[in-house]
């Protein structure tokens, strides 16, 4: 190799591999926000499930989707689930639960951009 192509590859990795970290993390990311997502419209489901059965107890219906978010890697805060039941909780009203938790992501930190907020909701009839 000629004497002044020596240190052409070293160079070249210190330019890219910067911009080939932020593009990882970055997949990264949003990987683990679609992970969130899913997870937390499980959770929402699984608490209208519950909900459609037991309308009236709405500190049941959130522990409910919490327990199923723990079952994943995440922690909800009750003050993240709302359960709402629009025309009371009669036979055939419909309920709605709702989760809005905000996803801590490497690359949202790094840059210094607020985390995003996934929300996610389902509403079932009562039964």
């Amino acid at each position: 190799m000629p004497r002044g192509r020596r240190g052409q590859s070293i160079v070249e990795l210190a330019l890219t591999l910067p911009v080939l970290m932020v593009l990882m993390a970055g997949v990264l990311d949003l990987a683990r926000a679609f992970s969130v997502a899913g997870i937390c419209a499980n959770a929402v489901r699984e608490g209208a499930r519950y909900g459609a059965t037991n309308p009236t107890n709405t500190s049941a219906i959130k522990d409910r989707v919490i327990e199923e978010a723990a079952g994943a890697p995440i922690t909800l805060d009750p003050s993240e689930v709302t359960v709402t039941t629009a025309s009371g909780t009669t036979s055939g009203n419909p309920i709605t639960v709702e989760v809005k938790h905000d996803v801590q992501l490497l690359l949202a930190q790094a840059l210094g951009f607020a985390p995003p907020t996934i929300v996610r909701h389902a509403t079932m009839a009562i039964f």
